[in-house]
């Protein structure tokens, strides 16, 4: 039973010395697997960066880095090449970022692309090409701050004004005189209670009169339509209105025709009396200066120079004598 026990065991251990064996096969296989070169250029410290750091694209490893050098001639700038899986869809618009790895210290190099193109970057050994590097969430803080720090010097430099004595007494001076003004309104407030309870009754007040007033509207409202009615019913047609349009217009013809026919009329009726009254005065004056011509008759007037029977002047003046 024990020989059968100690065959088992070993027959385990065996087995599992040949999959970590296969498993090991594998890793190494993939490990020597061909990388794509890729170049980056630093123009900022590297601080953490080493050859065999992890190469992530869009957190995913892909590659590592495989060297980090200067170049003499342009002082100030790495160079680091690294070397990705081919299946890594590296594009024009892909690009890199430094990132320290925690509290560790230990930097890693971050591919990200913001999908904007689907243009594949080829690059061979012989054609190595370059990915450029931005500036990561750290170093834009750094760079911001940097750039701030003018700014927030003019900052305390203008607090320290601010907090100077002279202001400062200033300040109090203001605080008092708006505690004073606190109480100044709290008396007004305190005042202004019995007018702000009357409030209520004065809204409701204005409440009933505005109902009034939407009545008396209603009122003047039924008035106009009335007086409108009126208006229609006097010019109706054989309303009071036509009746006093037909006897304007009969006055009308009544007065024309009083011109045409009736005055005239009267006008020769007129001249007849003033004819009339001229006689009866001259015949009154006649009677006046010889009544016997009421009975004779007028007299005979007498023949004049060149009629027959005329006397002559001396006659004319006997009979004057």
């Amino acid at each position: 039973m024990e020989n059968r026990s100690h065959a088992l065991l070993a027959g385990l251990f065996t087995l599992l010395l040949v999959i970590a064996a296969a498993v090991t096969a594998i890793w190494v296989s993939k490990q020597n697997l061909p990388r794509i070169p890729y170049e980056l250029i630093a123009t900022s410290p590297v601080t953490g960066l080493s050859v065999q750091s992890n190469v992530r694209y869009q957190g995913v490893p892909v590659g590592n880095v495989e060297s980090l050098r200067f170049v003499p001639e342009e002082p100030g700038k790495v160079f680091i090449l690294i070397g990705i899986d081919p299946k890594t869809p590296i594009t024009d618009a892909t690009w890199a970022e430094i990132v320290i790895a925690g509290v560790t210290g230990i930097s890693n190099v971050e591919l990200r692309d913001d999908g904007s193109s689907t243009k594949r970057l080829v690059s061979t050994a012989n054609d190595i090409q370059q990915i450029p590097i931005r500036p990561n969430f750290l170093d834009r803080l750094i760079s911001q701050a940097s750039a701030m720090a003018p700014a927030v010097e003019g900052l305390l430099e203008s607090i320290k004004k601010i907090s100077s004595a002279e202001n400062i007494e200033a300040l109090s001076t203001t605080l008092q005189n708006v505690a004073s003004l606190s109480d100044q309104l709290k008396r007004s407030m305190v005042l202004l209670e019995p007018g702000l309870a009357k409030v209520p009754a004065l809204i409701d007040g204005l409440t009933v009169t505005g109902k009034r007033v939407d009545e008396a509207v209603v009122d003047v409202r039924k008035l106009t339509l009335s007086a409108q009615k009126t208006l229609d019913s006097f010019n109706a047609p054989g309303g009071p209105m036509v009746q006093v349009s037909q006897s304007l217009k009969d006055i009308r013809e009544a007065v024309a025709q009083l011109r045409v026919s009736t005055l005239p009329d009267l006008s020769m009726f007129t001249l007849s009396a003033t004819d009339a009254s001229q006689a009866f005065t001259q015949t009154a004056r006649q009677l006046g200066q010889s009544p016997q011509s009421l009975i004779f008759g007028a007299p005979r007037s007498k023949a004049g120079p060149g009629e027959p029977g005329f006397a002559g002047f001396g006659a004319a003046g006997r009979l004057g004598d």
